[in-house]
């Protein structure tokens, strides 16, 4: 019997050292990516001076022109930067919504909450002028786009509580509410100025470019207090998964962790679209390729969400900047390239289960 508990110690701990590891992996390379994103690019800027130029921080170097600062420090750092955190939100935002739903199909994108920010952008940029009494400057369009993602979130949620709160019916709701904003977003093309229009098409295929340093922050400690709250309630998480009664019966506030894991999920979303705009499948994508290769124990699933979701939306805004350079694809048509053979291929994978 002890043998026998002693080999089961032993196994967890292996499983344990194995997905600790993998962690590290993970964030290795998601390191080695953003050092190689930064080095490639339309300008002549490389590898080598990139290095130089963070050497410059330090040490000063007379080979380094301004120019080369401007183009490492204030384009291509702030993008990387953008890219990892919204990487980080919008996957644990999935992660998060298929954990408390049960669903795999649920994720910011497929619950029409990118269509209420597009809305919510589209208002700001055609009738802009017209809020000028709001004082918001340059943040006006991310507000609106904020706004209209929670007011989404909570047209969804309140449907389906009406109905039979299911994972279906929320799943149907969203599809329905995401339809009406898309529609109202036509009718805003259809009767906006033309000068408008390109400004607001390539909003609603996300853009990873022109974010502040101010709208970085909000979504680093945003994403960070999420984390801290997602990890601190992990355990909880991970009963939730057997279903409401088990959870209920071994003592889970079930209602309250699902309101909560709501709310996060809600904010994390809202608050990466309101700035980058429209970018599907990472937070449909990134939970199932997190729960294949680490499993579902959100300690570990956490972390590891966080960096494929960085991983997956570095590397879909570099190709995006480099396929077709100078021109730049927007990183929402890269994301949904990637994405969508990904997941037929996951509904192949997992036909008949």
């Amino acid at each position: 019997m002890e043998k026998n508990i002693d080999q089961a110690k032993l196994n967890y701990m292996n499983k344990r050292s194995r997905k600790i590891l993998f962690i590290l992996l993970l964030a290795l390379a998601l390191v080695v990516t953003a050092v190689i994103s930064i080095a490639i690019g339309a300008s002549s800027v490389n590898l080598k001076t990139v290095i130089q130029v963070f050497g410059d921080v330090f040490v000063h170097n007379e080979s380094i022109t301004d120019m080369q600062r401007d183009i490492v420090f204030s384009i291509r750092v702030p993008r990387i930067i953008t890219a990892i955190l919204v990487g980080m939100a919008l996957s644990n935002a999935g992660l998060l919504m298929q954990g408390i739903f049960q669903n795999p199909l649920v994720s910011p994108y497929t619950l029409g909450v990118s269509n209420g920010a597009s809305f919510g952008a589209s208002l700001a940029i055609i009738f802009g002028s017209s809020f000028a009494f709001l004082n918001f400057g340059e943040f006006l369009l991310p507000v609106f786009a904020f706004a209209f993602s929670v007011l989404t979130m909570m047209m969804v949620y309140g449907v389906a509580k009406m109905s039979n709160n299911t994972s279906s019916t929320l799943i149907l709701a969203g599809v329905a509410i995401g339809y009406l904003f898309s529609a109202l977003v036509s009718l805003i093309k259809y009767v906006s100025d033309v000068k408008d229009l390109p400004e607001l098409v390539f909003w609603t295929m996300g853009s990873l470019s022109g974010v502040p340093w101010e709208g970085i922050a909000i979504i680093a400690v945003a994403l960070a207090g999420s984390i801290i709250l997602m990890m601190g309630f992990a355990w909880d998480l991970n009963i939730m998964s057997a279903g409401e009664e088990t959870a209920i019966s071994i003592g889970v506030n079930y209602k309250r962790i699902k309101m909560l894991s709501f709310g996060i999920s809600t904010l994390l979303t809202a608050v990466a679209v309101s700035f980058t705009g429209v970018i599907g499948f990472i937070g449909l994508v990134s939970p199932h390729i997190t729960k294949m290769l680490i499993g579902n124990d959100y300690r570990y699933s956490v972390p590891a969400s966080s960096l494929i979701g960085a991983l997956l939306l570095l590397i879909a805004d570099t190709i995006g900047r480099n396929i077709i350079a100078p021109t730049q694809l927007p990183v929402g048509i890269v994301t949904s390239m990637i994405g969508v053979p990904f997941f037929l291929y996951l509904i192949v994978r997992k036909r008949g289960k």
